[in-house]
């Protein structure tokens, strides 16, 4: 007899769940572990105990099965347990590893002058310069803080003139004379320290996710280049210098330099600088912001141009993601290698190679396999708004979004007979199109609305209404764009003048209907539990209830969600 026969019968009924993957209950447990890691300080005095406890009981795990001293469903579920349990001491001593502690948990303000290492920078309102950097030369009283990341800021205040800073660039060693303050989202006025509104203690919760405890305001004047960039970066530099020049090329000389032209090349290069101000508030209102940063629309839409290119040219499948992958590894890294563009190439990157391996792994699995990646890099990223958004959202697609979509195509579109008129092909594209686009789109509002209420304090309802149609479009301009930097200039140019035609379009419709429709709406959930509570209750339901009824499956996660956002309210 098979000791381990119940433990094999219970494994095959998970299986047979579409969306179930052997990584899940590890990579939940993990994530469990890195968010009581982050939100209970006090816990790293105990870091070695807990490695040492994860060891004792893989080690009892390993005993058990092994010498088969327990048997049946109560010794499978006592091994499943032992498991899940190792792996969440595992993780949480190995987040304390990987994520230092604050040197200064109570830092106030003082001027410094601190050399770091440029490892993100964004250009801001009238030319200032921001981002990430890591310490190298720090004055004493900051002595324990070498290698730890600082935000920086460059600006010379609120003038209305742009002004002219240093070329600030990734990679490069530069110097910041400023005010150092630390990062006190939750503290309003002590010792110097003010968070000020909601929206700058969000923007603190979130330098605090990524391991940021210390921030330097300095003006133009104060910053200056010590080392120049190194070889990769200098690279990638060159490679974005090619793409906006090509982005630049119109057939129609009257776009040139015009707002849609600036659109155009700030939804491909992920350059929200080159917006203006009432457009920014207007994207920002209608939830169709994430359209400008580099993330799994555009790296999508890429590899999807890609393909059809490698495909036209007859390119074996099998080696194509090894020809395309490098290309659009190329195009995240001259666009900055933000971690969402990085996260959503590595979810692109192992989908595509599983398929050319003839691995057979599903998307959702793909999903968990490129989170836990993810996370064992950079295990802070379980408190940092795109990591939340990024797999959040895609995980809604595939539990939710595409689900309810097939469920309406069975239900309400004909099955297609052979001979469609012209007319009938139509009405099956417009359906597919308007049910799909809006299926996937409410999927990912709900999964959204309680990481943007928790993140930054505001929910845009009608995104719903308006991801569908700025999905398309800005998938018609990525493609384009990108097929375009493959192209010399004169053929390149006509590409872009329709390209840059449609971002027109959709920021035209953005302004208009932020002006004349329902759009955000002021909703605040500081404490991460209930956004996690919603965002699970949302995909856990449809995922548990896989083959049961629609009402059940489509109708409960949603208002199981919004249920739990209303009762954070009033707890």
């Amino acid at each position: 007899m098979d000791i381990f026969q119940p433990e094999k019968e219970a494994a095959d009924s998970v299986r047979a769940n579409g969306f179930y993957a052997p990584i899940l209950p590890y990579l939940v447990s993990g994530m469990l572990a890195f968010g009581a890691a982050g939100s209970f300080g006090g816990l790293r005095n105990f870091a070695a105990e807990m490695f040492l406890g994860s060891l004792s009981l893989f080690f009892l795990w390993a005993s058990l099965r092994t010498f088969g001293l327990c048997g049946g469903a109560r010794g499978a579920a006592l091994f499943f347990v032992l498991k899940i349990a190792g792996t969440f001491l595992l993780c949480a001593a190995y987040f304390y590893l990987r994520v230092p502690s604050n040197p200064y948990p109570d830092f106030a303000p003082r001027s410094a002058v601190v050399a770091a290492r440029v490892a993100e920078v964004s250009t801001g309102a009238n030319g200032s310069r921001y981002g990430i950097a890591v310490m190298e030369k720090v004055p004493s009283f900051l002595a324990g803080a070498e290698g730890r990341k600082i935000w920086f800021t460059v600006s010379d205040g609120s003038k209305k003139t742009p002004f002219a800073p240093p070329d600030i660039r990734v990679s490069q060693l530069a110097e910041f004379d400023g005010v150092v303050r630390g990062v006190y989202p939750e503290q309003t006025r002590s010792r110097g320290h003010y968070s000020g509104d909601e929206k700058t203690r969000a923007f603190e919760r979130y330098l605090l996710s990524r391991a940021i405890y210390f921030k330097i305001s300095a003006p133009r004047a104060g910053a200056k280049i010590l080392s120049p960039a190194r070889e990769p970066f200098v690279f990638f530099d060159s490679v974005r210098a090619y793409m906006e020049k090509s982005l630049s090329e119109f057939f129609f000389k009257s776009q040139e330099g015009s707002e849609a032209a600036d659109t155009y090349a700030a939804m491909i290069l992920g350059d929200k600088s080159r917006l203006t101000e009432r457009q920014k508030e207007s994207f920002k209102d209608t939830g169709t912001m994430h359209v400008f940063a580099i993330s799994g629309l555009h790296v999508g839409f890429a590899a999807a141009a890609l393909y059809g290119l490698m495909s036209l040219f007859g390119l074996n499948w099998r080696i194509q993601p090894f020809a395309a992958l490098p290309a659009l590894l190329l195009y995240v890294c001259a666009c900055g290698a933000r971690p969402s563009a990085m996260r959503a190439f590595g979810m692109v990157a192992v989908v595509w190679l599983a398929l050319s391996l003839g691995r057979g792994l599903k998307p959702f699995g793909a999903l968990m396999l490129a989170a836990a990646a993810a996370l064992a890099v950079s295990p802070e990223n379980i408190f940092d708004a795109g990591f939340a958004l990024s797999y959040g959202v895609v995980a809604s697609l595939f539990v939710y979004g595409i689900p309810l979509f097939e469920f309406l195509r069975r239900k309400f579109s004909p099955a297609p007979t052979g001979g469609l008129s012209l007319s009938a092909s139509a009405g099956r594209w417009f359906f597919n199109f308007a049910v799909g686009g809006f299926c996937i789109s409410f999927g990912a509002a709900v999964a959204g609305a309680p990481l943007s209420a928790h993140f930054f304090s505001y929910v845009s309802p009608t995104a719903v209404f308006y991801s569908p149609i700025f999905v398309l479009g800005a998938g018609i301009a990525v493609s384009l764009g990108f097929i375009g930097f493959a192209l010399p200039a004169f053929a390149a140019q006509f590409l872009n003048s329709a390209a840059a035609f449609v971002v027109g379009l959709l920021s035209d419709f953005a302004q208009w209907g932020d002006s004349h429709a329902f759009s955000a709406v002021d909703f605040s959930m500081p404490d991460g539990f209930w956004a996690a509570a919603a965002l699970a209750a949302f995909l856990g339901l449809p995922a548990g209830l896989e083959g049961r009824g629609a009402l059940l499956r489509f109708a409960l996660a949603p208002a199981a969600a919004v249920c739990i956002m209303l009762l954070s309210q009033f707890l």
